[in-house]
């Protein structure tokens, strides 16, 4: 018998995990906005798995987009301020990032069946989200650089 909570019939597993050896800054913040950022892919995830409407889904995409920029402009002065090396390259794939996730975010404003689209956003964010986290953002754990 699996008595893995998340295998429960009626409930949905998460997209994406924390996982605190892989993904741990050892900057208080910047891991609790990172925290917070899976939890909100996971809560859209979860609501559009169990039926949610267009407009409870667009509700989650607005509030993930401000959070994401917010976390992003923290994030590059942080960088900036600790003479990170791996700045730009974060600087690069957070432009990247919110260029394709507008451009999602856009499309299923449009589509008259969102499914499929926001199946794309969740996978998207998800994929992206673990690995720069675990590529780039894993940067600070660095000393900063006289």
């Amino acid at each position: 018998m699996d008595n893995n909570p998340s295998s429960a019939p009626g409930k949905v597993p998460e997209l994406i995990r924390w996982d605190d050896e892989r993904m741990t800054t050892g900057i208080a913040e910047i891991d609790a906005q990172h925290r917070e950022l899976i939890a909100k892919i996971n809560e859209l995830y979860r609501v559009h798995q169990i039926g949610a409407t267009a407009d409870d889904i667009r509700h989650i995409l607005k509030f993930l987009g401000e959070f994401v920029k917010q976390h992003f402009q923290f994030e590059e002065g942080l960088m900036e301020a600790r003479k990170c090396p791996m700045r730009q390259t974060n600087c690069s794939a957070h432009a990247r990032f919110l260029q394709e996730y507008q451009e999602l975010v856009s499309v299923f404003s449009l589509e008259q069946d969102v499914d499929e689209t926001a199946s794309e956003i969740e996978r998207m964010a998800a994929r992206w989200l673990a690995t720069h986290i675990c590529r780039v953002d894993i940067g600070l754990r660095e000393p900063p650089q006289e």
